[in-house]
């Protein structure tokens, strides 16, 4: 068998046209079949291990995957607000007998893009949250006041953030001047990569968010050395001041002005768009998805690991498709190599004779051809595994740039 292979060996060599020709094609039949397999349990385990992380996501009546692919990844918005209410009763809840502790998620404004950079998603939630998705602040400190924020690594890399910087919000509607104004918000920390939608997103409390919706706003202080025109009426005898509509609210939160800022209406209304609950036992667990079960319940309440596992299933039918495919190359290579072996064996038909007359058995001969099939098996399996890995890691990249 050796003296075979040594053999197989230098005939392969010798016909280097044919052997590169055979083996890349079957490294190529072996490749496809293998990388769609790993790159789908990648994208399987990638887009399933947040999901798996999230025991239950509270929101508004509507789309079950659209609620849960904005709470997991912050990608889409809900077709409606739920209120701090939910929040509220969730606390009252886990007061009595279901333990569990709620995270409000405000998700609806992006910061204002910069020339060749798309503006990242402002995320208006409480501190429970650093904790809930165990993020660590590399740079600065975690988020104390009102319009102070912390940027996820991605944004801080390609936007140039440091902390101490700062960062305008963009407005929902561009085009209407008299709408809500942009609020500077000041970078105090950076936080540690954690390959997951957090690294592109930028972090605030969630009445920072409700400042930029214009529930809460701040005023100058006016007096009688206001700029005047500022000022409808200035009453010198009195000391009184009117002011008119120059006043504006406050488009940046500081320590001169932050005493000034003030909500308006009650605070169980004010608005979120998603809501993650982490029960901690089975029992609250199931008490709040009963409480959400009734067709009466205001908002619902859903188990995100249930939705994305649905939506994986329509998602990966593709899967199927491409093992088709990969079946059919395969029969197609096998039929080409037995064609390239059978042509061959002609070809070599005279120098096979010459070995017969040596004393080389029909046998021998055999081994000859089979250790040769087996050198371009070995080879061509060896080269699908080293592409498969090297595209497995650039796909990781890339399946993380287009999910997160």
């Amino acid at each position: 068998m050796k003296n075979a292979l040594y053999l197989a060996w230098k005939s392969l060599l010798w016909q280097r046209g044919r052997s590169l020709t055979i083996l890349l094609s079957l490294a190529i039949t072996i490749w496809l079949p293998v990388t769609v397999r790993l790159v789908l349990d990648q994208f399987r385990r990638e887009i399933s291990e947040r999901a798996n992380a999230t025991p239950l996501v509270l929101g508004a009546k509507g789309s079950r995957i659209d609620l849960a692919l904005h709470a997991l990844y912050f990608d889409t918005l809900p077709p409606a607000d739920t209120n701090m209410a939910e929040v509220e009763s969730i606390d009252i809840l886990s007061t009595a007998n279901a333990a569990a502790y709620a995270i409000p998620l405000h998700v609806r404004y992006r910061t204002q893009s910069r020339p060749g950079i798309e503006g990242a998603v402002i995320v208006g939630t409480s501190p429970e949250y650093f904790e809930f998705r165990r993020l660590k602040v590399a740079e600065g400190q975690t988020i104390s006041l009102l319009g102070d924020c912390v940027v996820g690594s991605n944004v801080a890399t390609k936007m140039q953030l440091h902390p101490g910087d700062s960062i305008l919000s963009a407005p929902r509607n561009a085009f209407n001047l008299a709408g809500d104004y942009p609020l500077k918000m000041k970078v105090v920390g950076v936080m540690a990569q954690s390959h997951s939608p957090d690294d592109d997103a930028v972090f605030t409390d969630v009445r920072t968010t409700w400042v930029i919706d214009g529930i809460g706003h701040g005023h100058q202080e006016l007096n009688p050395q206001t700029d005047s025109q500022l000022l409808l009426k200035n009453d010198t005898g009195t000391g009184s001041v009117t002011a008119n509509a120059a006043v504006l609210p406050y488009t940046e939160i500081t320590e001169d002005n932050i005493d000034s800022f003030h909500f308006h209406g009650e605070p169980a209304s004010f608005p979120l768009t998603a809501i993650l609950i982490e029960p901690e036992t089975e029992k609250s667990r199931t008490q709040i998805l009963g409480r959400y079960s009734s067709s009466l319940a205001t908002a619902q309440c859903l188990k995100p690991p249930e939705v994305i596992e649905e939506l994986l299933s329509i998602v990966f039918r593709i899967e199927q498709l491409a093992w088709v495919c990969s079946i059919a190359a395969g029969v197609v290579t096998c039929l080409l190599l037995g064609l390239v072996v059978n042509l061959s064996m002609r070809l070599r038909e005279s120098e096979m004779q010459t070995m017969f007359r040596l004393g080389c058995s029909r046998t021998t001969i055999a081994m000859l051809h089979g250790s040769e099939i087996l050198l371009l098996l070995c080879s061509a399996s060896v080269l699908a595994g080293v592409a498969a890995l090297l595209t497995l890691q650039f796909a990781a990249s890339v399946l993380r740039s287009l999910l997160f």
